[in-house]
């Protein structure tokens, strides 16, 4: 029997779309003649830019394109009659097995296999790559062949991951200058707190120095030492706030911790000892991130609703576990988000405080590091009516990582 069909196209002139239509249409030809003979498909295959592979039901290869010599190394008369598997790493040639089995009892008559999981080819000289890859039926005689288009996205993923790390180092550089923009705010609460000790120090050391009961003496010294210690604490706040994220790997955090950490940073920074600061703070699991940025993160909300408190008010926190979440709620008595403002206040540099008390950035870092941990970050507030901020972050184990 003849071919039946009739094409005088030029295929080398032709797109991947005109490609894939006019090999559809070749499929629906009738044709009765082995794939290997087809002057019509062969001469298609032969100029396609892509690497397409055809195979029988066997599952053994017979057609392998230039564009397949020229992805995989290996020549077209070295592959036919081959299985097709042996163009993949031995690890995924009993998935792949299966794959076939369900797509040639199926339905379908196409189907993008990158859908369902990254495909992996392996060249001859071993190296493997990530690829692109669609297959379809082509019926021939009483015999269905699969047709399986491929395309190396090597470069497509490495400039991927760059763009990923790209990211990832401006989120960063973005996060370290709102550090250091919050450190002038902070300077002199810090010396304020750092002077009263001090002097009780050198109070407690001249009455050491001029006196002569021991009893005293060793009093003076307890204080001097409670002195240091708080003085030690609060240089170790500042120093852990200040310090850039470790790059790699995730810590526990302790939630409760790093509140009770960004309070004592927040009241340094505003130097607001008359708002009362309400902590209601439940045990609840550590979760999988960097200490410093999830401090990072409270401060920068606590700090909002102090602000937003004024001189007279409460600041309510709570934290408690939500399922498989860890649920911090923060609530200040302040004048509350205009409707119209409600919407924005992620947005950068967006704020309707006062040019010296901050550049609209602090929300938006807040949202970058929530977001970086899977979590959630949601504000409720009517005008007179205060602020709510609840921030939850999944309760995770230290393999299963970010975003």
């Amino acid at each position: 029997m003849t071919s039946q069909i009739e094409s005088k196209h030029d295929y080398a002139a032709m797109s991947k779309a005109e490609l894939i239509a006019e090999l559809t249409r070749l499929r629906e030809a009738p044709i009765a003649r082995p794939i290997g003979y087809d002057p019509e498909l062969a001469g298609m295959l032969s100029v396609a830019p892509d690497a397409i592979v055809a195979m029988g039901e066997d599952s053994r290869i017979r057609v392998f394109n230039p564009g397949a010599e020229k992805l995989f190394g290996h020549t077209a008369a070295d592959m036919i009659g081959r299985p097709l598997d042996i163009l993949m790493p031995d690890r995924f040639r009993a998935a792949h097995g299966e794959h076939v089995m369900r797509f040639q009892t199926s339905g379908e008559q196409s189907r993008l296999m990158t859908e369902r999981s990254e495909i992996i080819g392996l060249r001859a000289d071993g190296s493997e790559f990530p690829a692109e890859a669609s297959v379809s039926k082509l019926p021939l005689g009483d015999e269905t062949i699969l047709t399986v288009m491929l395309h190396d996205v090597t470069e497509r993923k490495l400039a991927e991951a760059e763009l990923v790390a790209a990211k990832e180092r401006a989120e960063q550089a973005l996060i370290q200058a709102e550090k250091m923009a919050a450190i002038g705010t902070l300077a002199s609460g810090i010396g304020h707190e750092i002077n009263n000790p001090l002097y009780a120090v050198l109070g407690a050391a001249e009455a050491i120095r001029d006196g002569n009961d021991l009893s005293r003496s060793q009093e003076h010294a307890r204080d001097i030492i409670t002195y240091c210690r708080h003085i030690a604490e609060i240089i170790k706040n500042l120093s852990g706030y200040i310090r850039p994220a470790d790059a790699h790997g995730l810590e526990p955090v302790n939630v409760n911790k790093a509140i009770q950490e960004a309070v004592s940073m927040a009241q340094l920074s505003l130097q607001l000892d008359d708002i009362e600061i309400d902590q209601r703070l439940e045990p609840v699991p550590d979760i999988a991130a960097k200490s410093e940025e999830v401090q990072q993160a409270f401060f920068n909300v606590i700090r909002n609703g102090l602000q937003a408190t004024g001189r007279r008010g409460t600041l309510t926190i709570e934290s408690g576990q939500r399922g498989e979440s860890v649920s911090v709620r923060i609530r200040d008595t302040g004048p509350g988000i205009a409707e119209k403002d409600l919407a924005k206040i992620f947005d950068p540099f967006f704020t309707t405080k006062d040019p010296d008390e901050g550049e609209g950035l602090g929300l938006f870092v807040v949202q970058q590091i929530v977001k970086k941990y899977a979590g959630t970050i949601a504000f409720e507030s009517e005008v007179g009516q205060g602020t709510l901020c609840t921030i939850e972050f999944p309760i995770r184990n230290m393999t299963e990582g970010t975003r």
